[in-house]
């Protein structure tokens, strides 16, 4: 487990009342609890901190702002899976020094969004607005979707919303071993766990508070015989020494345990940075060695490794993964088109460009939609 704890709460008052808060705080114990009415003023009465060690000595109980369901930003230049995103967690106490939420992020704490009810409010309203169209959702963007399923129970919510409604698919991604809600309880074959992996070296260094490598291949398993799907995500994969050795270690190890019909797809994407997550790495991690490598930067305002050298690795593990089966669904993640047709010799389409029936057939369906005219 993480162990970082809460050392205090603060309750947006309109949930004071809401069961989920309840729920949360029955599992806290004994914590410092206050209340507050605008989110804004509070950010704005509290403690500037950088690290997320820090971030995740303070919770915040909520209402969700804002736009509840939306299509992940993408990047410019760059292409596309056509996610959609629900932030159900703001911040993560795993401590992954490439973590973006460092870059942008501007609370001192941790938040989440207890009014689930809404979520599914908006989740039917998009049902009824688009019937028939498919739609691959996560949570796990500004926050891991596990770490803290312990405490508010979100996995059986949505486990218990999604089960029946086949037109969506559903993914809690994470890097924690924290499933035993979902084990639990049956899988209704729309919901994908999500696991980020990377050679162990990479975990010791650079994911302080993360499952091993075993631990999560272990509990994917688990998962796999409670009837779930998995899902994969080599991202960041990252220019280490033994590159080769150490990630096709990692692929034989994972592939000892899982087959090629439990993944619903596997996404790659190498170390990218923004200039703001440059100086929260060196200020929050100054023993990582990630940024002693030669980048440049792209389209996007982020820096990548060199396209050959990104390409040599996403061809490196490609190989790895075909040698285990040349079917499985493999995607790039914010990769340029070029960088598509080196490594897998397809272009599924650009962010605006490829529907998502299109995309949902690249990534289940093994299709290729090959559009001409590459972007620069």
């Amino acid at each position: 487990m993480i162990p970082v704890a809460f050392e205090k709460v603060w309750i947006e008052n309109k949930v004071a009342n809401h069961y989920k808060t309840q729920q949360i705080l029955s599992k806290l114990g004994n914590i410092e609890i206050n209340r507050f009415d605008d989110m804004n003023s509070l950010i704005r009465s509290s403690q500037t901190v950088f690290h997320p060690k820090d971030r995740s000595r303070t919770l915040v109980l909520s209402a969700i702002r804002g736009e509840i369901l939306r299509k992940c930003p993408g990047t410019h230049g760059h292409l596309c899976c056509n996610y959609h995103i629900i932030n159900q967690y703001i911040g993560c106490p795993i401590g992954c020094s490439y973590c973006i939420l460092q870059g942008y992020l501007n609370q001192p704490f941790t938040i989440i969004n207890v009014d689930i009810e809404s979520i599914f409010q908006e989740l039917e309203k998009f049902q009824r607005t688009y019937p028939g169209k498919q739609i691959r959702i996560g949570t796990g963007e500004l926050g891991d979707s596990l770490v803290y399923d312990h405490l508010t129970h979100f996995s059986e919510d949505f486990l218990n919303f999604f089960a029946g409604r086949n037109e969506f698919i559903f993914e809690f991604k994470t890097k924690t071993t924290n499933v035993e809600l979902l084990l639990q309880n049956k899988s209704s074959g729309n919901i994908v766990i999500g696991f980020s992996v990377n050679p162990d070296i990479v975990r010791i260094n650079e994911e302080e508070f993360s499952a091993s490598l075993k631990e999560r291949i272990e509990a994917a398993a688990t998962l796999v015989n409670a009837g779930y799907k998995i899902a994969l995500h080599f991202d960041p994969i990252v220019l280490i020494p033994n590159a080769e050795s150490e990630y096709r270690q990692t692929v034989h190890f994972i592939f000892s345990l899982l087959k090629p019909e439990d993944i619903a797809w596997i996404s790659l994407g190498t170390f990218r940075y923004t200039t703001d997550l440059k100086s929260m790495m060196e200020y929050n991690y100054p023993k990582s060695s990630l940024l002693s490598r030669e980048f440049v930067l792209c389209s996007d305002n982020k820096f990548r490794y060199f396209r050959p050298i990104r390409t040599k690795l996403y061809k490196m593990v490609i190989d790895f993964l075909h040698d285990v089966n040349k079917n499985l669904p493999i995607y790039l993640c914010m990769e340029s088109p070029e960088v598509w047709i080196d490594t897998l010799g397809i272009l599924p389409g650009s962010c605006s460009g490829c529907s998502q029936k299109e995309t949902m057939d690249l990534l289940f369906k093994r299709r290729v939609i090959v559009k001409k005219g590459i972007e620069n």
